[in-house]
């Protein structure tokens, strides 16, 4: 677990510290010395685990969206500030308003709170969240509740009621249970006595033996009978209070391009509906050299071994399932040679790595005009893709394909060639700048006792590609982690004639998609969560007194990188990896830049986007531009209109083309004041007629036309 002093650190920089080191893998963060540093764990999205020693300021895990945060302490206001998922356990007291908002997720508060507990928590479907009071509560306890569960569990069984006045008020959705006493005067308007039924008492009896793991106490005691129970009077206890006819709106609809979910979710950023847009009126050959401005693994990547996460995000998946992404890359591969450049300047970029962020930013800075030569260490380009991607994945035709067209560019590559310190340093002196994508190579390694006879994973993959199985007949095998590489291995070792492929991993795995449901169809088993203790000649003993029988393990937790060719002008991290501003790829030295794995692990699609990118701030440096960064502004799916979409054959046509205006024209139809006008792709709102009644925004099946856009680029 990483341990950070915050005695003295000012929370802004905290959290910055707290993000970094999560997006670079860490899972686990201990933090001592806490002393009211604001906002801890505010939206956070991933599986991560903080523990807090201290008083945490205000607003800890707001709008948090899966992690787990412990204070071994007391909290200020706002606990779980809308809260989305995840768990927030206080081993002590918390100031106001915990819960305020929260929209899934749970909040355990092992002593008393302030005053609002609950308010405005609200649910939907089965995100229901709970909020658990130890202690007791001030006034206005669960006011304006819209759904939830909370819950004041009075520890102390203080005589006088757990809870003050207003309980309730204004509730409409959701419930409130009371250990203790609770009078008639005590309730909010709105809110109501009901008896407990058998759905509270197996809730109560859930959340109490929950909540007691977490706080470490024995509550069997604790009977649901002893609760009361507070719910809604009726619906919208204030609904007479509102105006809803006047229209309070002041923003005039405008009309813009989004991020749509597919190029949002794409680590490479290639818009898909443009793309798909340009197929269906024809231009197929302008449609094949739009995707050349992204990527030039088409084949191998696009079309083969991502994990697709364009077709997770796409919005067909509210109508019928996703557009067949990755088949139309490879149906609309190019048969022609990419355009070169009419003339290749003298300015000389040095490249070193030949894998996927190396050979993106080649094939783009190639492109532009300048020299460009590219020094591996292998015989073959590809990296990781050629040599650790299993062949029954990704053929040796379909990288062929797209080195084929990479190298139709000027570009020299130096096969077999190690850069050590000296080579570097003549590469730096005779370039007009250094892109460093070796990739990361070292496997992680955990000093398990007995552990040495672990074998790395990745290298396992390699020797398969490099014609050197190994042979794995009537073994057992275990992966040590679950991840999709882990999912790799294992059908990598059923093939080796595995008798028994088991994977573990300490959280819940990362593995999903096609690799996932290879390995699982074959009969690999994934136990999760475990943790070793100690390693054995025969067997893998676990914390959890079990072990497993282990005749081959191997290592798959992910890898970093051999950093020590490079010199001290360039700054690295406490783990070798290169340390860039954000949205940068530039080191600390203004000659070198990186890309891919050297600065963070991700998919190969990362690592192919990054190369793009970092070939881009290459091209602005060298020509005295700023680099601008590309934003995403994704396209809120409640602003898809799926209502117009469906029966559609073929998946060009099935492209809802999602926040990109395909000149439909429904808006300016729609328009009771004919307020808007189109001539040509350019659109305009006359603001003498329009009367913000936003029939445009409701009636664009794309998204197109916005009223929230307050944080898009001018």
């Amino acid at each position: 677990m990483l341990t950070i002093d915050t005695k003295g650190l000012y929370y802004r920089s905290l959290n910055r510290q707290i993000r970094e080191h999560l997006a670079k893998g860490e899972t686990k963060v201990l933090l001592k010395n806490i002393l009211g540093q604001r906002y801890i764990g505010g939206g956070l999205n991933s599986d991560a685990l903080l523990e807090i020693y201290g008083t945490p300021g205000q607003d800890i895990g707001a709008f948090m969206n899966g992690s787990s945060i412990t204070v071994f302490g007391n909290a200020q206001d706002g606990v779980g500030n809308t809260m989305n998922a995840g768990k927030i356990v206080i081993h002590g007291k918390a100031g106001e308003i915990p819960g305020h908002s929260m929209r899934g997720g749970k909040i355990f508060i092992k002593g008393d709170v302030e005053y609002r507990a609950g308010i405005h928590m609200k649910e939907y479907m089965d995100q229901i969240p709970w909020l658990i009071i130890g202690g007791t509560a001030k006034d206005y306890c669960g006011e304006y509740m819209a759904g939830g569960k909370l819950v004041v569990l009075n520890l102390d069984n203080v005589p006088a009621s757990p809870v003050g006045r207003g309980v309730g008020t204004g509730i409409h959705g959701g419930e409130i249970y009371v250990r203790g006493r609770v009078e008639a005067h005590q309730l909010g308007i709105g809110a109501i006595f009901v008896d407990i039924d058998d759905a509270d008492r197996a809730f109560l009896e859930e959340a109490l033996a929950e909540y007691a793991r977490d706080m470490g106490l024995d509550l069997k005691h604790i009977s649901p009978e002893e609760f009361i129970k507070i719910t809604k009077k009726g619906a919208r206890p204030f609904g007479k209070l509102y105006t809803p006819g006047i229209n309070i709106k002041t923003r005039k609809p405008l009309h813009v391009n989004l991020t749509p979910p597919c190029a949002y979710n794409c680590p490479t950023g290639i818009p898909t509906p443009v793309f798909l847009n340009l197929i269906k009126d024809g231009k197929i050959r302008e449609a094949q050299l739009f995707m050349d401005e992204f990527t030039p693994f088409r084949m191998s990547v696009c079309g083969t071994v991502c994990p697709a996460p364009c077709m997770d995000g796409c919005s067909r998946n509210m109508v019928d399932g996703p557009v067949e992404v990755q088949r139309l890359a490879r149906e609309y591969y190019p048969d022609f040679a990419p355009i070169a450049p009419k003339k290749t300047g003298e300015e000389l970029i040095s490249i070193i790595g030949a894998g996927p962020a190396g050979l993106s930013a080649a094939w783009q800075l190639s492109r532009r005009g300048y020299r460009v030569r590219v020094y591996d260490s292998g015989g073959d380009p590809g990296g990781k893709v050629r040599r650790a991607i299993p062949k029954e994945r990704l053929s040796e035709e379909s990288l062929d394909k797209d080195m084929a067209r990479i190298f139709s560019l000027p570009i020299e590559l130096r096969k077999n060639q190690v850069v050590d310190r000296d080579t570097f340093q003549k590469l730096y002196d005779e370039s007009g700048a250094v892109l460093v994508a070796t990739g990361a190579h070292l496997t992680k390694r955990i000093p398990y006792p007995g552990g040495e006879r672990i074998l790395s994973g990745l290298q396992f993959l390699m020797d398969i590609n490099d014609g050197k199985p190994r042979d794995l007949s009537g073994c057992e095998v275990v992966i040590i982690g679950a991840g999709n590489v882990g999912m790799d291995m294992a059908c990598e070792s059923w093939r080796l004639g595995a008798k028994k492929v088991t994977a573990i991993d300490i959280q819940k795995p990362l593995a999903f998609g096609k690799e996932l449901d290879m390995a699982t169809s074959l009969g690999t088993q994934i136990l999760w969560p475990k943790k070793i203790e100690k390693v054995t000649s025969k067997n893998i003993h676990l914390t959890d007194k079990t072990s497993i029988r282990a005749d081959v393990i191997f290592f798959s937790i992910g890898e970093i990188p051999d950093s020590s060719f490079l010199p001290e002008s360039v700054f690295l991290d406490e783990r070798g990896y290169m340390v860039t501003d954000k949205k940068s790829f530039r080191s600390s030295d203004p000659k070198v830049y990186g890309a891919g794995d050297l600065i963070a692990p991700g998919l190969i699609s990362d690592a192919i986007g990054m190369g793009r990118l970092a070939a881009m701030q290459i091209h602005a440096s060298l020509n005295d531009e700023d680099f601008l960064y590309p934003g995403k502004n994704p396209v809120p799916k409640s602003r898809i209109n799926t209502v117009y979409f469906g029966g559609e054959t073929g998946d060009v046509e099935r492209c809802i083309s999602c926040g990109t205006c395909i000149l439909c024209d429904k808006c300016i139809e729609n328009c009771p004041q004919q307020a808007i006008m189109r001539n040509g792709e350019v659109f305009t709102i006359d603001d003498s007629k329009c009367l913000l009644c936003y029939s445009c925004t409701a009636v664009c099946p794309r998204g197109a036309i916005q009223t929230d856009y307050a944080d898009l680029p001018d």
